[in-house]
């Protein structure tokens, strides 16, 4: 019966902008002026979304509008069939329109445009419509068609789309890019087991035919293409009323004390998140309806989805007696893509090369929102550790990028995604912040909201409005934090007068920033003297006053604020380290992992190895977590097999004493564990962890756990590899982690050909379609133990770039080429990746720098193992 209903509407949508096209036409002949009017001239076709096409047409298309409806069958492999009644204005006739799909050219069956049926005509991922069938004013486009599969994520009984940043051309025609918002009427009909959701409300359900349902969505939001979204499958559902706001959860979590245990946070999570923000902003919530999925298999940590935000099960449904790393991870996921709700929905970038500012303002007001809801974190210390680290970790690199980067064509979007967007760009405007002061800050992000809410701006938009709030130069800031690369480099004056800041590609930038130094002297009775501020540290390259000499007993940088590479002194820190607050205790930590990356003489890979083990009974979960990863980066890539030997026995009977002490928190042992079923191990503690497996123990909480662990056995015992696989596929209860573990197992066998034909595999662009299970099997096809025979594997891997950037989703070139080499080492791997870009002068500039990201500590490794210093 709706079926029916539907395709009466859209026949009658169909005559009834045929006779507004006749009267227009009709206005021609009797208006001179409309009869004169200019044509638009025709964009060259070519592959992708350019800047060209994009801002020819949002300078001339308007009032957008997707009815469609999905047809969506019980069986992933059957197709789609799908109907599109696309509505716009055109501010002047054009002589041809294109629309985005990139899909195959016999997925779209016929289109009508203002009432006439036209050929399709597809080529170069765009449909060609014909000036002549079109008119200035509205227009209907209708399209019956076969949807795309590569952005439908479809699973055996569920399926969700995924379309940031160009994704949504993969699914239906579209005008694919970020400044041409539009509402959607959406409708799926799917099996009638299936639940939905989309990011307008639920209207109606109806039943089509025996053992279907059809779900009519109200009218969405305005929003952009990637914003559009919907969920569907065999999924449970929750509702909660907080603070007189309904929300509800989509899950497929099979073990209901871990739901239970977990369900109200995330609700209360979200309430709080979303009342902070209006506090914050001054709007309320800009949306129809608030709901999220929780789904197993999700690329990401989350999407933010206008009204159906999607996240990864995993990382929101946590483990009993999670560890405040995991606590703050996910109180600031939930914060992050809340605020995109505001930053990011409300107000969209223009242009995908403003992508990250959306992401600065998420992860902006994430780290804010939580602090309340954690008395007693200190916030100060989660950003310093979840934010540094992570934008060192690019802008040390070869291929560092600025945070603003070109964009000239939109399929080249997912290469600006990364460290320095999600990262540094946060800590770049906390400077910000600090610079014009926290009230102006506010008030200039109110203004900021209400001018461009409902449309797109850009960040030299939001610039002057700050600017208007602050006595600085902010452009001028702007152009070194924003524009350009890297990160600048302190040292003591050689006149002993102060710090000076030191641009290391010699342009002589000044990144302005204010931060704080400690005097600290072990023989004196108060370990703390003269605190030096910014104002005072950076003499030499400004205008401002030296200060009093800089001697050895100060530690740079103590309050975490400042961003570049600091001089350390680790003999300093060693004497002094007990009287260290957290904050300080982590930011030397960054200062001194940094320097040994650096090959500072005293910071030596053995030395800092030696500091980290003695200082592992560490309280801080927190501090601890980035103390155990530096540990184990160090041990795999800095250490050579002498003196990895030497260590492993004294680490491993160290961490199972601190594994076996039950006055520590569970949280805080499996930090521990994590460690231990990282490095090398004996016999007699492969032993003790095969018989955790046989235990209900709670430091093996989640299925996940369990399989971690025995991925890592695997590896390290072959003889007993198949027995252990086996046996973990035959307990999993959860059919999503069974799914996902019987797709990594042929990388754990001790068959090297079981390797060689997973690897051929991926080759087939079907077979790379689930990212988040590609990411988990690379790293163990290279894990360290592993990578003398996977090196064979680096050529071919660097060759897929290309095809990779093209299939795959935002984040997958970055993390291909990362997953396959950060745990090399040899001056042979390094020298294939210098090989493969020396032949390719003209290779694609944004994958050579995500190559570039991804072997930085391949490159100092390697030049490590070879001079003995990185």
């Amino acid at each position: 019966m709706l079926k029916m209903s539907f395709y009466a509407l859209a026949l009658f949508a169909l005559l009834a902008m045929a006779a507004c096209g006749g009267q227009v036409e009709e206005a021609r002949q009797t208006d001179p002026q409309a009869s004169t009017e200019a044509q638009r001239p025709a964009i060259p076709v070519e592959r992708g979304v350019s800047l060209v096409l994009a801002e020819e047409r949002a300078a001339n298309i308007s009032d957008v509008n997707y009815a469609l409806r999905f047809d969506i069958p019980a069986a992933a492999s059957e197709p789609i069939k799908a109907r599109e009644v696309l509505t716009f204005s055109l501010a002047a006739p054009v002589e041809t329109l294109q629309l985005d799909f990139r899909e195959a050219d016999g997925l779209l069956e016929r289109m009508t445009a203002n009432g006439q049926s036209i050929d399709v005509v597809h080529r170069d991922e765009h449909v060609i419509i014909p000036g002549s069938a079109l008119a200035a004013g509205a227009n209907t486009v209708e399209i019956v068609f076969t949807a795309g599969d590569t952005s439908l994520n479809r699973n055996p009984d569920y399926l969700y789309t995924l379309f940031v940043p160009d994704r949504a051309r993969t699914a239906f025609p579209v005008f694919d890019q970020p400044n041409l918002k539009a509402t959607y009427d959406l409708e799926l009909e799917v099996p009638d087991n299936w639940a939905v959701l989309g990011n307008g409300p639920l209207a109606e359900v109806t039943v089509p035919a025996p053992g279907r349902s059809l779900h009519k969505f109200k009218r969405s939001d305005r929003l952009s293409t990637y914003l559009f979204s919907f969920v569907a499958g065999e999924f449970e559902t929750v509702t909660r009323t907080i603070d007189g706001r309904e929300m509800t959860m989509l899950h497929r979590e099979t073990d209901a004390e871990k739901l239970a245990r977990n369900v109200d946070d995330i609700f209360q999570a979200h309430a709080d998140a979303l009342n902070w923000l209006e506090d914050y902003t001054g709007i309320d919530y800009p949306f129809q309806k608030f709901d999220f999925a929780l789904i197993p298999t999700f690329q990401y940590g989350g999407m933010e989805h206008v009204g159906a935000i999607q996240y990864r099960a995993s990382t929101l449904l946590l483990v009993k007696d999670p560890s405040d790393p995991q606590k703050l991870n996910r109180a600031n996921l939930i914060a992050h893509e809340t605020a995109h709700m505001w930053f990011g929905d409300l107000v969209t970038m223009d242009w995908f090369n403003d992508v990250w500012t959306k992401e600065v303002f998420a992860n902006f007001m994430a780290a804010k929102i939580v602090n309340p809801s954690f008395p007693d974190i200190d916030h100060d210390l989660n950003f310093l550790l979840r934010s540094y680290p992570a934008a060192y970790g690019v802008d040390r690199t070869e291929g560092a990028n600025p945070i603003r980067q070109n964009l000239p064509n939109l399929n080249e979007a997912g290469n600006l995604y990364g460290g320095i967007i999600y990262n540094k760009a946060p800590i770049m405007m906390r400077q910000l912040e600090l610079l014009i002061g926290e009230e102006a800050f506010r008030a200039g992000m109110r203004e900021y909201l209400s001018t461009y809410a409902g449309g797109n701006a850009t960040w030299p938009n939001l610039i002057d409005i700050l600017d208007k709030r602050s006595d600085q130069d902010l452009k001028t800031w702007s152009e070194v934090w924003v524009n350009t690369p890297g990160r600048p480099h302190f040292e003591v004056s050689e006149a002993g007068n102060g710090l000076i800041q030191i641009d290391p590609l010699g342009r002589g930038r000044v990144w302005d920033q204010q931060f704080e130094a400690i005097e600290a002297s072990p023989n004196a009775e108060s370990i703390f003297g003269q605190r030096y501020t910014n104002a005072q540290l950076l003499g030499q390259m400004t205008t401002r006053a030296p200060i009093s000499p800089i001697e050895p007993g100060i530690l740079t940088n103590s309050d975490g604020a400042g961003y570049g590479l600091f001089p350390v002194n680790l003999s300093l820190v060693e004497a002094v380290w007990a009287d260290l607050s957290d904050l300080q205790k982590g930011a030397q930590l960054i200062n001194l992992y940094e320097q040994m990356l650096e090959g500072h003489a005293q910071v030596t890979p053995t030395r800092y190895m030696a500091f980290l083990i003695a200082h592992l009974e560490e309280p801080n979960e927190l501090l601890l977590n980035t103390m155990l990863g530096q540990l184990r980066r160090t041990y795999w890539s800095f250490l050579n097999d002498e003196e990895r030997l030497a260590t492993t026995t004294q680490l491993e009977a160290l961490l199972w004493g601190y594994i076996d002490d039950e006055s520590k928190s569970i949280s805080t042992r499996r930090l521990y564990l994590n460690t231990l079923q990282n490095i090398e191990l004996e016999r007699g503690s492969y032993d003790r962890l095969r018989a955790l497996l046989d235990q209900n123990t709670q430091l093996l909480q989640s299925e996940r756990a369990r399989g971690a662990l025995v991925a890592e056995l695997a590896i390290r015992f072959k003889d007993d590899a198949d027995e252990l696989i086996e046996q973990h596929l035959a307990m999993l209860k959860s059919p999503d982690e069974e799914r996902r573990f019987a797709f990594i197992a042929p990388v754990l066998s001790a068959d090297e050909g079981e390797w060689d034909a997973f690897f051929n595999r991926l080759n087939a662009e079907e077979n790379r379609a689930i990212e988040s299970w590609i990411v988990d099997a690379l790293a163990y096809l290279h894990h360290p133990l592993r990578t003398q025979s996977s090196e064979r594997y680096l050529q071919r891997s660097l060759e897929l770039m290309e095809e990779i950037q093209r299939t795959g989703d935002i984040f997958f070139p970055g993390r291909w080429i990362t997953g396959t080499l950060a745990n090399h080492k040899t001056p042979s791997a390094a020298a294939t990746v210098r090989r493969f870009l020396s032949e390719r002068p003209d290779y694609n500039y944004q994958l050579k720098l995500k190559i570039l990201q991804g072997a930085d500590m391949l490159f100092r490794a390697s030049a490590h193992g070879e001079q003995g210093q990185p």
